[in-house]
């Protein structure tokens, strides 16, 4: 899988000495790293691919491709949080489809014989509602909870916002306190109440 992009990116590398090498090897060590990023925040793997994609096609012939890698590794996980943020941006209607979506899945399972488990239809309506929630909030306490779920460290994650490190640990609680509001909030206490009759 990581094979057919990276040849595909080969062709769209500058010239500069070195600088071919250099790529692949970022390419290599971020993707899987960035392609978590994109699909945490897009839900999508075909969309989190094409942000990962031209997340690296925006890394060429950057000038931050000579700096040390930890600043190309925060560069690269900025703009593909920035691409990623744009896609939302586009989708105008991406709460609706989830809806849509949601609903789909419950008249496959009611006509369907062969009919998922009912805890694959409930894993799915969490996981939506864990997206409306986070879809819910501002996208700097948005972008803090995916990159420190994520695993990445107080310091990273500075470096990847462009914020002071002391500031990580606030945003990180206000984006707690605020995903948790907005969870629960959308949490239905009769869930299907709302659902049309056949």
């Amino acid at each position: 899988m990581e094979e057919r992009p990276l040849r595909a990116m080969r062709d769209e590398v500058g010239t500069r000495p070195g600088s071919r090498e250099r790529f692949a090897a970022l390419f290599r060590e971020r993707y899987r790293e960035l392609y978590g990023l994109g699909y945490r925040l897009l839900g999508d793997h075909g969309e989190a691919e094409d942000v990962v994609q031209e997340t690296f096609l925006k890394l060429d012939g950057h000038p931050v491709l000579e700096r040390p890698d930890e600043e190309v590794a925060a560069f690269l996980r900025r703009v593909c949080l920035n691409t990623a943020y744009n896609r939302l941006r586009g989708r105008r209607r991406s709460t609706a489809r989830l809806e849509r979506a949601g609903r789909a899945e419950r008249a496959d399972d009611e006509t369907d014989a062969q009919a998922t488990p009912l805890l694959d239809v409930l894993r799915a309506e969490q996981q939506q509602a864990v997206r409306r929630a986070l879809a819910s909030l501002p996208e700097r306490q948005r972008a803090c909870l995916l990159l420190r779920h994520a695993g990445y460290s107080y310091a990273e994650i500075a470096a990847t916002l462009d914020l002071a490190v002391g500031s990580v640990g606030v945003l990180l609680a206000r984006g707690e306190r605020a995903f948790r509001e907005a969870y629960l909030d959308s949490d239905d206490p009769d869930p299907g109440a709302h659902d049309a009759l056949p």
